[in-house]
């Protein structure tokens, strides 16, 4: 089953497949199997154990109801028209858009139903219900006049499904009482859940012209809409510059100096060769060398535009950023109060609305302009006192809306230190060092703690500034590198390797990161994301990779001679696959919730039931010969290893799908 869910995912199309009878058959066998194997082994004598494996024969069987008897259809509805659903007349009363405080990002997509007779709101990740049938919300008409939901039909498969995913975490929490007695892995996962409660420089001639650091910093205080949420303009600036030039300083300016520049110095700028092209097209296109096409270059805005002109997507996007933040539409500084009490952004070359007083409207359409001419006449003390004259303005009108002192802090020290190779490079110096001289190991064990504590406090604070991160793979990556560094910290008093195994893997989760937010992405959080039940699924996977990362280096270091390892990695296996299927079946939780539908066959969501599969062979050692014995036990997981890979790397790269953004 599991080589057959490989090789579908790879194929185009091949999705079909998954619900062929052939196929279903296969489940069906498995099924069967399994709880022979069961009774005769006597699993029923060991319930923790008997109900984690009953649990997945309820959840196919659950499967099989739905495969069977399951219905979903869409409807669409304008505001005042009624349908029907089987026998239920369906009726829309309104429809709005919500958006996030002080923007106009969508936050999320609202109907207001009348299902027989009875009121009823369906929303992103709210399910309105009646007389077995589930409306989601899907879609929208774009005048806002309409609403298309996703109407499903099936009690009896997810009354089954959610009875498994019962069975399964009961099962779990009894493993996890007896497996974790003594042993301190368990509380890694205590831990991470509290927490989540709670371009290059160039040699040549000299740089353009821009503010002076001090001052571009003071000005990058001020508040802007950015990204769907209100952050310092410090943030904004950070992923400017890192999708300009692929560095978060450029020719030894600041961020602040790079994106202020182009606002107040366009002249200087606009023939600076500072837009970094990675992709092979825009290369071949400029006409470079194509022996260096894996390379990066720059280019001017002109040929920017040129390539944008011609359809390069790569080249579109930077030069789109150029264009707005020259013009002034990227600067959303200016707040005003709509009609329905929300706060919307301006910019000064927005349109703006009648109810603006004549402040507002002065403030909003003429403060840059005036900054512009105290820029020229190098007058800073002036520019200081505009700027805070913003900043009063700001605080004077959007007071709720504007982060607090500690977020802001918390942020601007992120924006300082997230994407520098210097502490995944200590972090992975550290461990090197204490792996390979033990001897030497209370000297460098302090020095590693250490860095491991810094970067856990960075990673904390980032936590804590506006929402939860855990929207994309940069993000997802944090919680690895944070995941890895508790393992190990937490391990290390019974296998003092375990530290350095724990830096070596934060480190490589936190130069992936690194190098994901030098390309950041710029549009708001999309609103289906906007789920509690999105931190609970990314926890446990990421806690779930982080230990299989573990156990990979630990069997590597059995097989190069640390025996000790071993027993590690066989302690973090069992805790590794609960999580990972905690994951697994809280986000089918929550997709059931969003989209109707627990399970997809999206890459993503095949490959982890591939990966969950394959870790749990060495599991059953008293029935595979091969991972009884602790060579065959290393080989296997160093191997399985690669489906991890896959799973997180593979899918986004290769195969896509609705989870490539993570």
């Amino acid at each position: 089953m599991v080589l057959a869910m490989a090789l579908i995912s790879c194929i185009p199309g091949g999705e079909v497949a998954y619900g062929s009878p052939l196929f279903v058959a296969g489940w069906g066998a498995l099924a069967v199997i399994s709880l022979a194997v069961m009774v005769r082994r006597r699993l029923y004598r060991r319930m923790a154990l008997f109900l984690f494996h009953l649990a997945f024969i309820v959840i196919l069987a659950g499967a099989l109801a739905t495969h069977l008897w399951g219905t979903s259809q869409s409807l669409h509805l304008r505001v005042g028209q009624t349908d029907f659903v089987g026998k239920i007349p369906v009726t829309l009363v309104d429809f709005r858009v919500e958006y996030y405080p002080g923007t106009q990002a969508p936050s999320d997509f609202v109907s207001t139903l009348e299902i027989d007779g009875s009121p009823a709101v369906v929303a992103m990740n709210r399910v309105a219900s009646a007389k077995g049938y589930r409306f989601y919300q899907s879609s929208y008409d774009s005048d806002g006049a309409g609403s298309v939901m996703t109407v499903t039909h099936d009690p009896i498969g997810i009354a089954v499904t959610y009875c498994g995913y019962v069975l399964l975490f009961a099962g779990m929490l009894l493993l996890a009482s007896r497996h974790f007695r003594g042993f301190r892995v368990g509380r890694v996962a205590l831990l991470a859940l509290a927490i989540a409660a709670g371009g290059a420089e160039r040699a040549h001639a000299s740089p353009p012209e821009t503010l002076p650091a001090d001052v571009a910093a003071g000005f990058c205080s001020l508040s802007v809409c950015h990204g769907g949420r209100v952050v310092p303009l410090s943030s904004l600036a950070r992923d400017f510059t890192r999708r300009l030039t692929g560095s978060s300083t450029y020719r030894g300016l600041s961020a602040e100096q790079v994106m202020t520049g182009w606002l107040f110095y366009y002249d200087s700028w606009k023939s600076e060769r500072c837009i970094k092209i990675k992709s092979a097209d825009s290369r071949r296109a400029l006409g470079i060398d194509g022996r260096f096409a894996a390379m990066a270059d720059f280019v001017d805005p002109i040929e920017g535009y040129r390539l944008a002109e011609s359809g390069h997507q790569d080249a579109n996007e930077q030069f789109s950023l150029v264009s707005q933040a020259a013009a002034g539409s990227l600067w959303r500084l200016f707040p005003v109060a709509a009609p329905d009490g929300s706060m919307v952004w301006y910019s000064p070359v927005d349109g703006l609305p009648d109810s603006l007083t004549a402040e507002q409207w002065t403030v909003t359409r003429h403060s840059l302009n005036y900054l512009a001419e105290l820029s020229a006449q190098k007058r800073w003390n002036e520019m200081d006192d505009a700027i805070d004259k913003i900043a009063r303005y700001q605080h004077r009108v959007a007071a709720g809306a504007l982060p607090g002192r500690a977020q802001t802090v918390a942020e601007r020290w992120f924006v300082g230190m997230g994407g520098e190779i210097a502490a995944p490079a200590a972090m992975m110096i550290c461990g090197l060092l204490l792996f390979f001289c033990p001897r030497r190991r209370v000297a460098y064990l302090a020095v590693a703690v250490a860095v491991g504590w810094v970067a856990l406090l960075l990673l904390a604070d980032y936590v804590g500034t506006g929402r939860v991160p855990m929207a994309n793979g940069p993000e997802t990556m944090l919680w690895l590198s944070l995941f890895a560094l508790l393992s190990g910290l937490c391990t290390s008093r019974r296998q003092p390797l375990m530290l350095p195994l724990g830096l070596i893997v934060g480190s490589l989760a936190l130069l992936v990161s690194a190098i994901g937010l030098r390309s950041p992405q710029l549009s708001p959080l999309m609103p289906v994301l906007r789920s509690p039940l999105l931190s609970v699924h990314v926890l446990c996977v990421m806690v779930a990779y982080a230990l299989l990362a573990l156990i990979a280096l630990c069997c590597a270091g059995w097989l190069c001679g640390r025996r000790q390892l071993i027993f590690m990695a066989r302690a973090m296996l069992c805790p590794a696959v609960c999580m990972l299927a905690a994951g697994i079946f809280v986000g089918a939780v929550w997709a059931n919730e969003s989209w109707g539908r627990y399970w997809g066959w999206d890459p993503k969501e095949v490959w982890a039931l591939i990966t969950m599969l394959v870790y749990c062979v060495p599991l059953h050692g008293g029935m595979v010969r091969f991972v009884r014995h602790d060579r065959g036990f290393a080989i296997w997981n160093l191997v399985a290893f690669v489906c991890v890979l896959m799973t997180y790397f593979g899918v986004n790269f290769i195969l896509g799908g609705l989870h490539s953004y993570a």
